[in-house]
């Protein structure tokens, strides 16, 4: 290990999870209640166009911190485990070996390593692993704290939800009232367990701190007063919500996302998607706890704010996230990076991706980075009012395996995916528009200069025959190291 310059920057990443880009304040969203995120951005720069490489928890958060895309770290699906050679690699280890306190705090969702094998030295409120699964709620210490409260949880039960809480869901249905208070919720619980923990850091070493929450995923159980927080009426449910599923290709139409929530109607909608932003003002509220316990400290302090991925909301009556939906909404994410030396905010329309943020930040803070990954540094985006543009598009890509939404721990090599067994689907987004493949349904185009919100599939279209092959060439060239049969399918077809 080598010791860190004296004039090394902090490193403070706020993680919330599942927060489509444009549910805060700072993305013109009028119902949104954020006023902390608000102000950072003002003060920071917001990239508004970042994608996660694949629209589920697990694989987006092994690519944030290794920088790799997820056909090359193999966690492609939740709970499939990381590559071995990739168990004690990534970010934490480049800034711990860099001389820095490390330290991670809450959702975790890398399966098949630690927060401590990836070189967190320090660790807070860490979920438990059942049955092979990191089951981010389940938090033993606070389920501990919560019984001494006097709140009942329901044995076993993943989300911290109390039978009260349980009935109240179906009775909504969807949403409901939390009955723990908001002084004794998850979230802030665990804003506290990492303030203690960042407390104890030691003072000669600049350090790196991720807090990772859980709000605002799915169920929208919301504690007072945050679940009536968001005015109902300025609550916009998305120009596609008219049109629904039906426009869709059948594996999304016929999905459990589109049967789950058939039973709202649109006011039942909006009531919804007010508790979802309820649960994005809680981890606003965090953020500005965080932000308020450190002080001037933040004048040393790189601070980013981001999450793994999106959700649908209410686009195309669809809601959640997952393999199916490579959609706009369910990949496009927020990013904020405030650099102390930032004296006015800026905006980049630039497209970024997950993957990129580790070699940026790394870059940022002066640490080397010598793996062998994905990303593509934009450090000289930040402050900028001009900022370069390092990449045409950004890809996504997802598999269910035997077709299989979910496993149980089991390791799978990406190179064995088989078309006659497995599913697939990919994505690319341009500047203008974005292309999907799915291997076992028609494929997908959407012009965003025209239509923003992907109503109209023009994969057919005469007039767009040879885009639709230049995306699928760029999507074979993408994907052909690991997947040499599919990038024949995209090319010879």
């Amino acid at each position: 290990m080598t010791g860190a310059p004296d004039d090394s920057l902090n490193v403070l990443v706020l993680m919330s999870d599942e927060q489509r880009w444009d549910s805060v304040g700072f993305a013109g969203n009028p119902a949104a209640r954020s006023p902390v995120l608000d102000e950072l951005a003002e003060r920071s720069t917001v990239f508004e166009r970042c994608y996660t490489p694949f629209p589920l928890c697990c694989p987006s958060r092994t690519s944030l911190w290794t920088g790799r895309m997820p056909r090359h770290h193999h966690v492609l699906g939740n709970w499939r485990p990381i590559d071995s050679r990739l168990g004690e690699s990534g970010l934490g280890v480049a800034f711990r070996d860099a001389g820095y306190h490390t330290l991670y705090c809450g959702k975790w969702h890398v399966p098949g390593t630690t927060p401590a094998q990836l070189g967190f030295a320090a660790t807070a409120a860490i979920p438990a692993v059942l049955n092979g699964r990191d089951r981010g709620r389940y938090i033993e210490a606070y389920r501990e704290y919560a019984a001494r409260q006097g709140y009942e949880l329901v044995e076993g039960h993943i989300e911290n939800l109390t039978p009260t809480d349980v009935a109240a869901l179906r009775s909504a249905p969807h949403r409901a009232t939390a009955e723990i208070e908001e002084e004794h919720f998850l979230e802030s619980w665990q804003t506290r367990e990492f303030l203690r923990a960042l407390d104890e850091r030691p003072g000669d070493r600049p350090w790196f701190a991720v807090c990772s929450f859980n709000a605002p995923h799915f169920p929208m159980v919301v504690p007072q007063p945050y679940d009536r927080l968001i005015d109902r009426a300025e609550v916009r449910l998305p120009d596609s919500f008219a049109t629904g599923p039906a426009t869709k290709p059948r594996e999304v139409a016929a999905s459990s996302y589109a049967a789950k929530y058939a039973d709202l109607d649109e006011a039942g909608w909006r009531d919804m998607l007010a508790h979802y932003l309820g649960l994005c003002a809680l981890v606003d509220t965090q953020v500005g706890a965080i932000l308020q316990h450190l002080g001037e400290e933040l004048e040393r302090t790189i601070i980013v704010f981001t999450t793994d991925h999106g959700d649908m909301m209410g686009s195309h009556r669809l809601m959640e996230k997952g393999h199916q939906l490579h959609y706009e909404e369910a990949l496009r994410v927020p990013l904020i990076i405030r650099h102390p030396a930032q004296q006015e905010g800026t905006r980049t329309t630039n497209l970024v991706s997950v993957v990129d943020i580790a070699r940026t930040l790394a870059e940022l803070a002066g640490v080397p980075w010598d793996e062998d990954d994905d990303g593509v540094s934009f450090a000289r985006m930040i402050a900028s009012d001009e900022p370069p543009a390092t990449r045409t598009h950004v890809t996504a890509e997802t598999v269910l395996y035997d077709m299989e939404s979910e496993a149980n721990g089991e390791y799978v090599d990406p190179r064995t995916w088989a078309a006659e067994r497995d599913g697939m689907n990919l994505s690319v987004r341009t500047d203008r528009v974005r292309y999907v493949y799915r291997s076992r349904d028609i494929d997908e185009l959407y012009d965003h200069e025209s239509d923003p919100g992907e109503q109209v599939n023009l994969a057919a279209a005469p007039g767009r025959a040879a885009e639709r092959g230049e995306l699928r060439r760029l999507l074979a060239n993408e994907v052909a190291d690991v997947w040499p049969g599919v990038a024949r399918t995209l090319t010879e077809s």
